[in-house]
């Protein structure tokens, strides 16, 4: 297959806003609202409720209670790596064996997927009599059910137990123009997402594009308006955090029945911590905001004694009215050792080991480049029938591949409709189109293709928000 998704609309979208001088973006809050800044309104995936609030003052404090719940109905005509989260589609057509001997292509097995554990609930607390004279604090809790599943020998494990996951813990510090945010937040790099309600614990496209990450930080943010026209400045420090599967830096439990973290992982012991920074400019247009944003990131992964990787990216992400009822976004972006971003298709170092005992003699770290573009279309004045078009690609460089990281290309398209049929409640049909690439190697060095993979999967959600 010749790579029927490559985005060259991304890539001329890349070269246009360098080519104009422009500063890469963040979408309306209003409008989209898993583009907002952070802690100004709660995380609503999909299309939000848009008038009621469960909201109340308690002493000095208001306090917001938000959630949805979301029930998702997901078939496939291959089986994609990630189940109810697609990653991508398994590569090459080889046979499964089921328990009763028999035996059938991988690509010809399909898959029905019922599950809620991607619902959301969240509380957010402020000053009730909020002052702009002084420093007011406020904070932010969201979980989903995406969490670890326990051990239960009389029932099926992951099926009815699903344990709470942290998605944002953080407070911040607001005066005027400044703020500073201290927790668990997104990172600054890549801040958009595709708007989704088949992927709401794992953002769509990740893996295939879309750089994302929740680290915990401290961030400070500048804000300024010239005309109608304003400008965001946002600058952090972030848990330096990578988890490369490949390095086998992975997460591992401490003490057997504990959640206690066994040992630092590459990224802590390099003692620097993940720097980001991001600008973007938003001007009104067409009843909202176009909005432009470049933003930046350098990490350093320690690998032994002495030996250290670095991690560096460059992203844009724009939002584009271009009618009222017509919304064009997305992000690019360009780096190497992406793996904390699920960038390079999950994969940041390659590395070379003649003798299974013996220490590798060669490490590359993997380049990638990519990112997604899409199309929101309100079909309706009363924004309740929505469409939405969307391509994405994460293309790691062959060149840096060795023998065991050999994922070469993996890109999506999408299509979805959204249908409130109450403030509160949405019904969505989501279709995607995965197409997953290898490389073979020869002599240790990436050769011909390998096996590729194709996967439709097929998502319906109903969701109730609050």
């Amino acid at each position: 297959m010749h790579k029927p998704l490559r985005l060259t609309v991304c890539r001329m979208v890349f070269i246009v806003t360098v080519a104009a001088g422009l500063i890469p973006i963040s979408v309306s809050a209003q409008d989209y609202p898993s583009t907002q800044e952070p802690g100004d309104q709660p995380s609503y995936p999909g299309i939000p409720p848009s008038q009621k609030k469960l909201e109340g003052t308690l002493g000095d404090y208001n306090l917001r209670a938000y959630g949805t719940v979301l029930l998702n109905i997901s078939a496939s005509d291959t089986p994609p790596v990630g189940g109810d989260v697609p990653l991508w589609a398994p590569p090459g057509s080889g046979r499964t064996t089921f328990l009763d001997g028999t035996t059938k292509r991988v690509d010809d097995v399909h898959d029905l997927i019922f599950t809620a554990r991607q619902s959301v609930f969240g509380f957010m607390v402020k000053p009730s009599s909020p002052s702009t004279d002084t420093w007011q604090p406020s904070g932010k809790l969201e979980f989903d059910l995406f969490g670890t599943r326990p051990v239960d020998n009389n029932l099926s494990q992951g099926r009815v137990l699903n344990q709470p996951r942290l998605r944002f813990a953080y407070f911040q510090f607001a005066k005027k123009d400044w703020k500073i945010t201290a927790g668990q937040d997104k990172a600054i790099l890549a801040p958009l997402d595709p708007v989704s309600l088949s992927h709401v614990a794992v953002p769509l496209g990740a893996t295939a594009g879309n750089l994302w990450a929740w680290l915990p930080q401290v961030r400070l943010d500048l804000t300024h308006k010239m005309g109608n026209a304003s400008t965001l400045f946002q600058f952090g420090i972030l848990r330096p955090s990578f988890a490369d599967p490949r390095l086998g830096d992975l997460p591992n439990g401490g003490t057997p029945g504990t959640s206690l973290e066994g040992a630092p992982g590459l990224g802590e012991r390099a003692a620097q911590p993940f720097y980001q920074s991001r600008v973007a400019v938003s001007y009104p247009l067409n009843g909202s905001n176009l909005t432009v944003g470049a933003s930046g990131h350098y990490g350093r992964e320690r690998i032994g004694a002495t030996r250290t990787l670095d991690s560096w990216a460059f992203a844009i992400d724009y939002a584009v009215p271009l009618h009222s009822r017509l919304t064009w976004r997305g992000e690019n972006f360009v780096g190497s050792n992406l793996v904390p971003f699920q960038g390079g298709i999950i994969q940041g170092v390659a590395f070379l080991q003649p003798i299974a005992t013996a220490p590798p003699t060669r490490f590359n770290r993997i380049g990638a480049g990519g990112g997604w573009t899409e199309l929101i279309i309100k079909a309706t004045t009363d924004r309740k029938n929505v469409f939405y078009l969307g391509v994405s690609e994460d293309d790691p460089r062959d060149r840096h591949l060795l023998t065991g990281s050999g994922r070469s290309r993996n890109a999506m398209a999408w299509a979805s409709y959204f249908r409130k049929l109450s403030d509160e409640v949405t019904v969505a049909f989501e279709w995607s189109n995965w197409q997953f690439k290898t490389r073979g190697f020869v002599g240790g060095v990436a050769g011909p293709q390998g096996p590729s993979g194709t996967a439709n999967v097929f998502n319906l959600s109903l969701a109730y928000q609050f």
